[in-house]
């Protein structure tokens, strides 16, 4: 932050990281780009989760390919089926190998590329989880079940038992966003990292069990908790996810430190958490709960506050980074104040040309898998 321009970046209802995640990667609303939510339900209504198929617009990867630029892309949402790129795709369903060898081809593109990175998974089985959190100076949620502040209902308990799976998924991406940056070359690597959103989830219920009643006596009497109460409330709360935080600021500090003086590095969250009626939470609350946009580059200022920031400005920074034109036909703007020099605004109408390629070659197995994850967060019944 210090070295370059940072700033509290607005995200959109609803707040759901599919949709906006999309919108990070292409620049447009959801309305335009489709995914509209985790799930949909087809013609025999059964829950479909959104996958890269239902993308109707470019994302920047593609569009940067298309301009010879080389690209990897892990483990972002809606990357499965991967799609061919000029490089490579890890996609999201990938994570899923923690518990066995995919066979899919589709998982990654291109699909050679699965079995050279898969040595880099932690495998449930391999039982390394232990001693990997302690490494990582990492608290086993689970295992201090004893110090919560209620009986969790059913869906809590899940997901703090799941932290343990949700690690090990995130260990294995680190493992392999690392090693691929170091092996092959790119002109842009594209990482998501989830760990400190699942770990939000649960994590009021460690809360100090006198704090916890008096933020409910408020939700009851005014609505939302009072300013001081709030206040004691981050505070209490940023001690107890504090570890996970420190753990996804090494893995950011990894690949830093791998990257040439020259890289331009973008630390984006599609949003935050917010304390509210409905819980710790970034979905139906009473204030937006905005994300933050970090920058650093030879060609970004140092020490810059970026104001008005919007997650559908990503893509077209991204594009002005690379003196690529910007495509009217995108809701965002680029973040021109976080740039050393001011250099012109090309644009073009739009990108959505040529024919789109699709993969429909989807396995009801790996749909099934992610569905059983979205309910582990709750995110569907």
């Amino acid at each position: 932050m210090e070295e370059g321009s940072s700033g509290i970046l607005e995200t959109i209802r609803p707040t759901k990281s599919p949709v906006i995640w999309t919108s990070i990667a292409t620049g447009k609303s959801m309305i335009k780009h489709g995914v509209l939510d985790w799930v949909y339900v087809d013609e025999s209504s059964k829950q479909i989760p959104y996958s890269g198929d239902d993308i109707k617009v470019k994302t920047f990867w593609k569009i940067l390919g298309e301009k010879n630029f080389r690209i990897g892309v892990i483990n972002w949402f809606c990357t499965y089926p991967a799609e061919e790129v000029n490089g490579y795709v890890i996609s999201d369903r990938f994570r899923v190998s923690i518990d066995q060898y995919l066979t899919e081809e589709n998982v990654t593109y291109p699909a050679e590329i699965k079995d050279a990175v898969y040595p880099l998974v932690v495998r449930i089985k391999d039982r390394k989880y232990f001693e990997l959190i302690k490494e990582e100076g990492i608290v086993d949620y689970w295992s201090q079940r004893q110090n919560l502040n209620r009986t969790p209902s059913k869906k809590l308990r899940r997901r703090i038992k799941f932290f343990r799976r949700f690690f090990l998924q995130e260990k294995s991406i680190e493992n392999i966003a690392l090693s691929l940056q170091k092996n092959v070359d790119v002109d842009v690597l594209a990482v998501y990292f989830r760990l400190i959103d699942p770990t939000s989830h649960f994590a009021s219920v460690f809360l100090a069990k006198n704090l916890e009643r008096k933020w409910r006596a408020e939700n009851k009497k005014y609505g939302e908790p009072l300013p001081e109460t709030e206040r004691l409330l981050y505070q209490n709360m940023a001690a107890i996810v504090e570890p996970v935080y420190v753990y996804t600021d090494n893995i950011i500090g990894c690949i830093v430190n791998q990257a040439s003086a020259n890289t331009t590095v973008i630390v984006v969250s599609d949003h935050g958490f917010n304390f509210s009626s409905y819980g710790y939470s970034h979905y139906k609350t009473k204030k937006l709960a905005n994300g933050i946009v970090i920058m650093k580059g030879p060609a970004i200022k140092a020490g810059c506050t970026l104001k008005n920031a919007h997650i559908f400005d990503i893509t077209p920074t991204l594009l002005h980074l690379f003196s690529l034109p910007v495509a009217e036909d995108m809701d965002g703007k680029v973040l021109l104040e976080a740039f050393k020099s001011r250099r012109r605004v090309h644009r073009v109408p739009t990108y959505e040309t040529g024919e789109r390629t699709i993969n429909t070659k989807k396995t009801k197995a790996l749909d099934n898998e992610m569905l059983e994850d979205l309910r582990s967060l709750g995110y569907i019944k």
